[in-house]
């Protein structure tokens, strides 16, 4: 099917965009590593105070820039779901993607940038599909009570997204552009120029694919049939400007994101295979931070102003869909040492969204406040975390929620720990769960969620060139009040609190690192065990009681074996989901699946440019499976890559 696309765009956000794109027309600046490659640098740290930045007792995950790297022609929700034991409930290929921690949903989990909370307020959740990879430096992954640290609502955890600047004299321009199976094209630029004082950092990406791959239809008839996928076409493009002020004492910045994105959306494989559905989302974020260092204590503000539009179309079913959200956001802190080893933090939290939308009866806003108070105490082996959160909506105070963490070092400067912690976590009903007609129920609760968790880390060096880590945690969960959508005693679905859901697991990975001369080898395994189950329902003989959440796996494994020898490397990941349930009685469901992919290269370098060529297989073994049920992923593909960099 031939792609349509609207071109139709609102005056305001294009004229809004094109004064700013003038404004920061400054010089270009951005970085993208290469695979086992070392440039030797002066150091340069700019520290924002001498405690670590990680609440005591919680866990934390960064991913690795090595692997940041590889996804960096990708999505977000490709690099989550492949190196990760978080779920991802995909629609496929240029479709949907949420993410689900520990049996919780995906209105359960925060998209941060740089500790802004990006997720949207009319779904009260973020499309990792929308995100790609190379427009970010650092991805950190916040378990549970963790998430506190940064925003309210992420009962199941907090997915936060850096943009940062490298303090060195340097200019550097690269272009990273890659093609591959179903009609994919893609392309990043990165530039950046500046000094120990300056930075200027500016991204751009594109990507379009036809994702027109077969699959095995067997739903249609008795007998499976091999079709092709149409009406699945993806356009994006975006960029990011960012620029940088290190002063003595304080640091200023500024960041614009700006990103379309226009897709056509096959249908189930049990509908008309020609719908004509097509989705459009546009978005424009700003941000503008300032740091400021007096003495031991740290000021921090942070402004960020955001635009989005999610328009949807099925000519089929008549709908004409159209959604804007904007949104203010002003946050402000202070941390203040107490004593030698304790220090207090306080984040003061305003949040202002203004939602049109064809959807509701009318304009819709919300205003939130939130007042955030936290102490963080370390002393050689032991420490301790305390926080408590008022959140003001509507002009009602909300019952308090709190999160208290410890951390014991089990032995003298080893890195062996033993972490535990306790929180009460609350989540505002989005938007839609209130004002959506029909079926919004402005009267909505709160849901809050009990967790607890308790864990062991282990970092050893076992030689110079060998390094060792390994983590286990257990976890509980017990969600309250949970909002469900559900057939009301009209034609149409209704927005209640009706569920209570207690989710219970562990989480275990070991990852091993060996670099010797010009030898560098890694190896990383990890399992998670989900039980997340439906407990007490408002709905009269509820068939879900006692039965295993839709779409959660109750077992997760992944692992990724990375090598490289001079100018040469590979990479082969693994990643295993288990049977999900498509059944709130659990009668029926998908069988678990197992995708092996593969990544090899070679870099060249040439004085002050170099030269990077990867070829990436996915699905290895041309799996047929599915994330969602009806909707068909694509089996084996091809991708090939090349980075070109230029340093002076």
């Amino acid at each position: 099917m031939r792609y349509v696309i609207s071109r139709n765009r609102d005056l305001h956000l294009k004229n809004i965009l094109f004064y700013i794109v003038i404004f920061f027309s400054l010089p270009l600046h951005a970085q993208l590593s290469i695979v086992n490659d070392t440039i030797k640098i002066k150091e340069v740290v700019i520290s924002r105070n001498k405690f670590s930045s990680d609440p005591e007792g919680y866990k934390k995950t960064i991913i690795d820039s090595s692997i940041l790297i590889n996804y960096s022609n990708r999505n977000l929700s490709d690099m989550i779901s492949e190196n990760t034991d978080i779920f991802i409930k995909s629609y496929g290929m240029g479709g949907t993607a949420t993410p689900a921690f520990r049996g919780t949903g995906a209105n359960h989990t925060l998209i941060d940038w740089n500790g802004i909370n990006i997720n949207s307020p009319m779904l009260g959740q973020s499309d990792l599909s929308l995100i790609p990879v190379g427009l970010i430096d650092d991805v950190q992954i916040y378990f549970g009570g963790a998430s506190m640290s940064l925003n309210d609502g992420g009962i199941g955890g907090t997915i936060n997204l850096e943009t940062k600047p490298e303090w060195k004299k340097e200019t550097l321009i690269s272009v990273n552009t890659g093609i591959g199976s179903f009609g994919q094209y893609t392309g990043l630029i990165k530039a950046k120029t500046g000094n120990y004082k300056f930075q200027t950092v500016t991204k751009g990406y594109f990507q379009n694919s036809e994702n027109n791959f077969r699959y095995l239809n067997s739903e249609i008839s008795s007998e499976p049939v091999w079709q092709t996928r149409t009406n699945n076409q993806l356009r994006q493009n975006g960029f990011i400007q960012e620029l940088y002020l290190n002063n003595e004492k304080s640091i200023t910045s500024a960041r614009i994101w700006y990103q379309n994105t226009e897709r056509n959306l096959p249908a189930s494989l049990l509908t008309e295979p020609n719908s004509g559905e097509r989705q459009l989302d546009e978005s424009l974020r700003t941000m503008l931070n300032y740091d400021a260092y007096r003495g031991r204590s740290n000021f921090s503000f942070t402004g960020s102003w955001m635009l989005s539009r999610l328009n949807y179309f099925n000519p089929l079913a008549l709908i004409d869909s159209r959604n804007l959200s904007e949104i203010l956001i002003l946050k402000a802190s202070l941390e203040n040492p107490i004593g030698k080893y304790a220090k207090l933090k306080v984040v003061i939290d305003e949040q202002s969204d203004i939602i049109t939308s064809n959807n509701y009866n009318h304009k819709t806003t919300r205003n939130t406040s939130t007042l955030t108070a936290s102490i963080e105490r370390k002393k050689e082996r032991f420490g301790t975390t305390i926080l408590v959160r008022e959140i003001l909506d509507k002009n009602t105070l909300l019952l308090p929620d709190f999160s208290s963490g410890i951390q014991f070092r089990i032995i003298d400067e080893k890195e062996y720990y033993i972490k535990a912690n306790v929180s009460r976590n609350s989540k505002i009903p989005s938007m839609n769960d209130m004002y959506w007609v029909p079926g919004g129920n402005p009267d909505l609760k709160n849901e809050y969620a009990l967790i607890y968790e308790i864990s062991y880390e282990m970092n050893l060096k076992i030689s110079d060139p060998l390094k060792i880590k390994y983590d286990l945690s257990v976890f509980r969960y017990n969600i309250k009040d949970m909002i469900q959508w559900h057939p009301g005693e009209y034609s149409y679905w209704t927005a209640d609190n009706i569920e209570n859901v207690n989710s219970t697991g562990a989480e275990t990975s070991l990852a091993l690192d060996y670099v010797l001369n010009n030898l560098n080898a890694s190896m990383k395994a990890g399992y998670s065990f989900t039980r997340a189950i439906a407990g007490g329902s408002k709905i009269e003989n509820d068939i879900s009681i006692g039965k295993q959440l839709m779409y959660i796996p109750e077992n997760q494994a992944n692992a990724s074996f990375r090598i490289g020898y001079k100018n040469v490397y590979s990479s082969w990941t693994a990643n295993f989901n288990g049977k999900r349930y498509i059944t709130v009685d659990n009668s029926n469901y998908l069988p678990g699946y197992f995708i092996n992919n593969f990544i090899a290269g070679i870099k060249f370098r040439l004085k002050s440019s170099s030269i990077d060529t990867n070829f990436n297989i996915d699905n290895l073994f041309n799996i047929n499976y599915q994330s969602i049920a009806y909707y068909p992923l694509p089996g084996r593909s091809y991708f090939l890559k090349i980075l070109v960099q230029f340093v002076k």
